[in-house]
């Protein structure tokens, strides 16, 4: 926390701290060679985590007042003092000190915390199967010419708890937003990707999506190391509806498999077949077992 290592219980500021103006990153680290024992950790994609951290501050009028080096040691360092040897989540944040509540939001002098906890990846089998029922939330998803939906913002996130409170209300399990136009944007927390007729479809960034590092990673080994065709573009909501898969997917949701959306069931498969061999491939790139995605690693 702004330089120094502190115990959770201790990681205190100001309740007029406006944390409304912040931004934050969510990074995982996992077990080299086998993502779900224990053992030393490596950090998946964490410059272009930290990148996309940059661009967040700029959109947002904050600052990064750390070098990525500085960031990285940081990172690494508190996960060492935790001890930790299991599947982690890194979270960064980022927002102006008090002092910007009297300035409007306009500072040039901001808290930075990193804290990081245990979090067990969702690609264990058990809960990879779950059945999980999503519906399209009546809450639209934020426009880009009202909030950066690019930059990963906390004030974005009210939009949707929104969806998410609407989902659980009424019995499903998570919301997937039209974006302004009618089309197809996002899941509540992650990106989305549907599967039809063996090709691998997901929204442009364009449909006021999150620019999610995880998705990116998909555009590339999707194609590259599975051979599956992948096409952006703009999906309607028949066109999600008629999909033979869908899953979301996001360093927190990394593949989470949809059962059906508005009750109407993708396939007679579940995990539908593609989802399923992306999955087991983005397991072995996330421990290291394939060497062209080698470079995606950072050792703690």
């Amino acid at each position: 926390m702004n330089g120094e290592v502190k115990e959770t219980k201790d990681a205190l500021v100001s309740a007029m701290e406006p944390f409304h103006y912040g931004i934050f990153e969510g990074i995982r680290a996992y077990v080299e060679g086998d993502i779900l024992g224990e053992g030393d950790l490596n950090i998946f994609r964490w410059q272009p985590h930290v990148d996309r951290l940059r661009r967040s501050a700029v959109v947002c009028g904050l600052g990064v007042p750390y070098t990525d080096e500085e960031l990285l040691e940081g990172t690494r360092e508190i996960i060492r003092l935790n001890g930790y040897r299991r599947t982690t989540y890194i979270m960064p944040r980022i927002w102006p000190k008090a002092e910007a509540v009297r300035r409007r939001g306009l500072s040039d002098d901001w808290h930075v915390v990193i804290p990081v906890w245990e979090m067990p990846t969702r690609l264990e089998e058990e809960a990879f199967t779950r059945e999980r029922r999503y519906m399209i939330s009546s809450w639209r998803r934020l426009a880009p010419d009202a909030l950066p939906t690019q930059a990963k913002a906390w004030a974005n996130y009210a939009n949707s708890g929104l969806a998410g409170r609407e989902a659980a209300r009424l019995g499903f399990d998570d919301a997937i937003f039209l974006d302004s136009r009618g089309f197809v944007s996002e899941a509540t927390g992650a990106c989305l990707m549907t599967v039809r007729n063996g090709r691998v479809i997901t929204p442009p960034v364009t449909a006021s999506i999150l620019e999610s590092v995880t998705r990116d990673a998909f555009l590339q080994f999707i194609p590259e190391d599975l051979g599956i065709p992948v096409e952006v573009k703009d999906i309607t909501r028949v066109e999600l509806y008629a999909s033979d898969e869908a899953f979301a997917c996001g360093t927190g949701g990394e593949v989470t498999p949809i059962t059906s959306v508005d009750d109407i069931r993708f396939g007679d498969e579940y995990p539908g077949p593609i989802t399923d061999e992306i999955a087991k491939h983005f397991m072995k790139v996330l421990a290291g077992n394939v060497e062209e995605r080698r470079g995606w690693l950072t050792p703690v």
